[in-house]
Formats: structure tokens, sequence, C-alpha cells
């Protein structure tokens, strides 16, 4: 696999690190620098906020919705 020399700032660098670090917590195992750039990619594609104003609901809809969840709350335990 060929490798490739990038220029980042000191400040890039060690936010990486700590990337790295956080990742390597949650997954329980050694996470190497590019595999931490690699999810930061893949994490950027499906944002939440890309699929802003995908859905239209009617105020009929919206009512629909707020009775079922409270349905649903009632029946929650803890």
């Amino acid at each position: 696999m060929p490798y490739k020399t990038i220029k980042i700032r000191d400040e890039t660098y060690e936010n990486i690190n700590v990337l790295v670090g956080d990742l390597m917590k949650e997954l329980k195992r050694p996470v190497s620098i590019d595999e931490a750039l690699r999810y930061l990619l893949k994490c950027r594609k499906n944002k939440p906020s890309m699929f802003a104003g995908g859905w239209n609901m009617g105020e009929e809809e919206i009512e629909e919705i707020k009775k079922e969840l409270k349905e649903s709350w009632k029946r929650w335990e803890l």
C-alpha cells in the first residue's frame, strides 16, 4: 500500500491524536491515525443536517406523532 506524507499544523496533529485516543477507548483496541482520519471522513458523509427539510409534515401528521409519543411515554418504565 503506498503512503503519502502530508504537512499539518502541530495543533491539528494534537487534535487528531485526541481523536485517536477517544476511538481507542470506544473500540477498546489500538487505532492508527489513518483509521482515525478515515473515521472522520466517513462521519462527514452522513450528517443529520443533510436531511433537514427532507420530510414535509402537515399539522395532522404532527398531532398524530405527538399523540403516539404520549401513549408510548405512558408505558415507559425506569
